[in-house]
């Protein structure tokens, strides 16, 4: 146990840095207007008066069809876009936004008997770079999260790198009980994500990665193998996970945004069949204006079950978020 945690201090610490030290280089290094060659081209000032107007009014018909945006694709609370697709990946400076979320089992056999509460909070410190922090729960807290980290830009509005510490775990189905749920171990990790955005059209895009892989530090799941020499489906060593996640994201109308996506999760790096884990999310969300948003997520568990039907376990979030700030 104690050369696996030794090592995992190590990367973590090591990955801490690094993503730190990209992100507060993103963060301390502002952009600048290209500079332009203003002196050698003087002599255009002198064109045809009638030609600039015309190439004015041109200018001024297309600026009517472009978001309202500061230099650099930058918002305040009054332009903040209410499309979500339109949003940055890391909220502008200074701004605040809290997501309050109240769920429900809603499970064939379990329907509403047991609940989940959930609080999380983002904070601009720059245009782009966002500290992160929250607490999540389902299942009457077999399953719950409480984590706190960072995220920055890694390429502005495209790419990120995303960086907590999570006190976790996970609600698992009971193998002696199917239909049933039960609550792993406590585990203790530092989650690395790259959160990416690619807009295929605009009203379409891909989102990835907001989680990639989970150092460990302890292990859960009781012990590795079954007293019948089988594996333990539910055991997780202290050893890296790899969690990557892939969805889609689309704004039929500005107001309203529906995403899904899946996460594929494999503990230690175990590829076998029975350790695998496919939770997949839902998000339906309406935006009356640029200060709060409400919306329905639907979870369900692992659509790979060791057992039973892909959709036995499922659970429905109700929340809102508000948004605070300049």
């Amino acid at each position: 146990m104690l050369p696996s945690f030794s090592r995992g201090v190590r990367l973590a610490l090591v990955l801490a840095l690094s993503a730190g030290y990209v992100a507060w280089q993103g963060y301390s290094h502002p952009a600048y207007a290209k500079g332009g060659e203003e002196d050698d081209e003087e002599g255009d000032d002198d064109d045809d008066d009638g030609k600039s107007q015309g190439d004015d009014d041109d200018a001024a018909e297309d600026d009517k069809d472009q978001p309202p945006v500061t230099a650099g694709g930058l918002f305040t609370m009054n332009t903040y876009p209410i499309s979500e697709l339109l949003r940055p990946l890391t909220i502008t400076q200074n701004l605040t936004q809290l997501r309050l979320g109240l769920g429900t089992d809603l499970s064939a056999q379990n329907a509403f008997e047991s609940f989940g509460v959930s609080l999380e909070a983002v904070h601009g410190i720059a245009d782009n770079f966002m500290v992160i922090g929250g607490l999540t729960s389902a299942y009457n807290f077999k399953q719950f999260g409480f984590y706190g980290g960072f995220e920055g830009s890694l390429s502005y509005d495209l790419i990120d790198i995303r960086l907590a510490a999570n006190l976790h775990r996970f609600a698992a189905a009971d193998l002696m009980m199917p239909g049933e749920l039960t609550g792993g171990d406590i585990k203790f990790s530092v989650d690395l994500g790259f959160p990416f955005r690619y807009a295929v059209k605009p009203e379409i895009a891909i989102i990835a990665l907001q989680t990639l892989m989970s150092i460990d530090f302890n292990s859960a799941g009781g012990k590795e193998k079954n007293a019948d020499g089988t594996n333990n489906a539910n055991f997780n060593g202290a050893k890296p996970d790899l969690n990557p996640s892939i969805g889609i994201a689309t704004n039929p109308i500005p107001q309203l945004s529906l995403v899904a996506f899946a996460q594929l999760q494999i503990p230690d790096f175990n590829t076998d069949a029975e350790h695998l884990k496919v939770p997949v999310t839902g998000r339906v969300e309406f935006s009356p204006s640029q200060k709060f948003d409400i919306g329905l997520e639907f979870v369900l568990l692992n659509v790979k079950p060791p057992s039973g039907s892909p959709i036995d376990n499922r659970f429905l979030n109700l929340f809102i978020q508000a948004r605070f700030g300049k």
